[in-house]
């Protein structure tokens, strides 16, 4: 729980572990790798929406979101944070008008949240994507790849 409870001092909560919205599974453990299924920029019921614009008060929100979303399924699938022992890889799809140039700087707030939640184990090597559009007109989904401790 040492991770949930530094979740609450960064002030951030949880939400409810996300249900697919469609044939898939929000998250597959291979041996020591988590995959977690893309998570949409979404608070409850509202889905933050692209395209983005520069980088925003909006589009902190959406990535901070969508990491939450995602460490929420993690947690479901898993029981407990804790068993994260490095963030691998963080993929974004930033949904962007085609001369929108600063992809990386949307993530930017995503990356740092999983530096300030799991420190040194929160660096991780990263993608920007930009998009034409996205499941609902989200402004932004992201994947993560996660090493976890042996049982």
């Amino acid at each position: 729980m040492i991770i949930e409870q530094r979740i609450a001092e960064l002030g951030f909560a949880l939400p409810p572990s996300p249900a697919p919205r469609g044939v898939y599974e929000p998250v597959v453990v291979h041996g020591t790798v988590a995959y977690v299924s893309g998570q949409l920029s979404r608070v409850d019921d509202t889905v933050m929406r692209g395209p983005a614009e520069m980088p925003s008060r909006l589009t902190t929100s959406a990535a901070q979101a969508c990491v939450l979303r995602a460490l929420s399924a993690l947690r479901h699938s898993l029981g407990d944070l804790d068993r994260v022992s490095r963030i691998l890889f963080l993929r974004g799809f930033v949904n962007a008008r085609s001369d929108f140039q600063d992809h990386s700087a949307v993530l930017d707030p995503a990356s740092t949240l999983l530096l300030d939640i799991f420190g040194d184990a929160g660096r991780h090597a990263r993608s920007a994507i930009g998009v034409a559009s996205l499941p609902s007109g989200g402004l932004l989904e992201v994947e993560l790849t996660v090493a976890l401790t042996d049982l």
